[in-house]
């Protein structure tokens, strides 16, 4: 299969709600309809828009924002479409006999089942947290299509943790988070997620053009050490760190993952590892980028204190919301008392360059433990219109939510101890229970309606001093009502009433600050 010339790319008609159907990518790119990836697991559909996205942006890169906007408008000329293939045509074939795509041919290792390309799916061994068979059986994928074959492939290489075990990982670390912007309908998508030259280069992504500049699958990567600048925008975009070949079945069988008739599928994979080092962090378009000042370890040379680079992740069950600052809002290091900065994702940072009005964030990536995967993350978040006028109001909304939790937390976390003053004549029985693991959890499902109205809503951006204060008036009104739902059972001891009404004081008294601080 051909991801350049085949039907493979799984849409439905009428913005997601009509027919099932494969496009080519000629299909998508040069004629009109209003399509929508749609794939059984949200992460593979954000991967297949960022596979079409790298795609297009390399064999299609725009030279300005005049041609960036025609892009978007207009289809391409079947003419132009071709043009723009040429170079990459044997690049992009799946079954390749030499360099099929993201793949290596004659790899030694051991087979395994296609279902290890799907993140968390349970594997023969698995005991990892989410993969129970209760839920899923180790057995649920055997059969696999080119056209998911390709993506997962292409998401196991670019948004996945390692095949573990000394496997090297993607250029933006074990477990990035992708940040794209959403269009309306794909193909308006995919360009809206293509950078101009001019933004690759303000990103210091080297552009060496096709001769030099070809995928891991075609000039292989050496085992050896490679500065991140010398790495091109193709081989960035589409950099493959283990070596894979798919196993091709024997008989045609329906996919299971995308069901249907009987095609030719794949029932397995060989992996080895090799050995190389990338110093630096390559500058991946499609990631938020934070930067934090460190102490640097002098018996390496290093200097007292030093920057470090890394690409936002998931590391804890928070949503999505309470990193909206790094994924939009860019922060400068240049200030000599800065101890961190944010670099948004590439699209992100265009969008708002060209100002055109509400911003549409797909935002996804896995909450992960070592090599395992704990839990798919994917949201939308949308930002009204005039958000970009005053970039330090979404952080303020942000910080709002965040200390409000932490606050809720606090004062839960002072009620399930035993308190005793400094002078030892106050002693409180404490709840002895963990209420405020549950107390984050409540908060985050009570107000997360509330967080996507008001960054969806114009008035909080056009009416600002009377939304925040709206808004943190309500967030406080959460935080009240969580604290005395998860106290009352404990408050029929007569006990342990005195720790929860010192701990209910505190909180008012910390609530209070909050909202007098707006």
């Amino acid at each position: 299969m051909n991801l350049l010339k085949d039907r493979w790319i799984p849409v439905r008609a009428s913005g997601g709600s009509g027919a099932f159907c494969l496009l080519t990518y000629q299909q998508l790119l040069c004629e009109p309809g209003n399509w929508q990836v749609s794939l059984p697991r949200d992460d593979l559909e954000l991967a297949c828009v960022q596979l079409l996205v790298s795609m297009t942006q390399v064999m299609f890169l725009p030279e300005d924002d005049k041609t960036l906007r025609a892009r978007i408008s207009k289809t391409l000329l079947p003419e132009e479409f071709a043009v723009g293939i040429s170079p990459c045509c044997d690049w992009f074939d799946l079954d390749h006999p030499i360099q099929p795509f993201m793949q290596s041919r004659r790899v030694t290792g051991k087979l395994t089942s296609v279902q290890k390309l799907l993140p968390g799916l349970p594997e023969k061994t698995s005991t990892a947290p989410g993969a129970h068979c209760f839920f899923n059986e180790v057995t649920e994928v055997r059969y696999i299509s080119g056209a998911v074959a390709a993506i997962a492939l292409f998401n196991q290489a670019t948004n996945c943790p390692s095949f573990g075990g000394g496997f090297k990982g993607s250029l933006r670390g074990g477990a990035p988070i992708t940040t794209l912007v959403y269009g309306n309908g794909l193909r308006e998508t995919i360009w809206q997620n293509v950078l101009t030259r001019k933004r690759i280069e303000q990103r210091q992504i080297a552009m060496l053009g096709f001769d030099k500049d070809q995928p891991t699958w075609v000039k292989p990567i050496q085992e050896a050490t490679i500065n991140w600048n010398e790495i091109g925008l193709v081989r960035g975009l589409f950099w493959q760190p283990a070596r894979v070949e798919l196993v091709q079945s024997e008989m045609d069988a329906p996919c299971d993952v995308l069901g249907g008739k009987a095609v030719s599928v794949y029932t397995g994979f060989r992996c080895e590892k090799f050995s190389f080092t990338v110093n630096g962090v390559w500058p991946h378009p499609h990631g938020a980028m934070t930067k934090s000042l460190k102490k640097g370890d002098p018996k390496k040379g290093e200097p007292e204190k030093k920057w470090e680079e890394k690409f936002a992740s998931f590391t804890t069950t928070a949503p999505a919301w309470t990193q909206l600052s790094e994924f939009v809002v860019p922060k400068s290091i240049n200030d000599e008392n800065a101890k961190e900065g944010t670099v948004p994702a590439g699209p992100i940072t265009q969008a708002n360059e060209l100002g055109e009005g509400d911003l549409h964030l797909l935002i996804g990536g896995y909450r992960t433990k070592q090599a395992s995967v704990l839990e798919r993350r994917h949201e939308m978040i949308s930002l009204a219109h005039g958000w970009q006028d005053d970039k330090g109001r979404l952080p303020k909304l942000v910080e709002i939510g965040k200390d409000a939790v932490g606050v809720l937390k606090k004062s839960l976390r002072d009620a399930s101890k035993d308190y005793k003053s400094k002078n030892k004549n106050i002693k409180l029985k404490g709840i002895g229970a963990a209420i405020y693991e549950t107390a984050e959890k409540m908060f985050y499902a009570r107000t997360e309606s509330l967080i996507h109205e008001t960054f969806s809503n114009e008035d909080t951006f056009s009416q600002w001093a009377v939304a925040r204060e709206a808004f943190a008036r309500q967030i406080v009104g959460h935080c009240r009502a969580i604290f005395e739902e998860l106290t009352d059972p404990y408050a029929m001891k007569p006990e342990l009433i005195p720790v929860i009404a010192w701990a209910r004081r505190n909180l008012n008294t910390d609530l209070k600050k909050l909202t007098e601080g707006v």
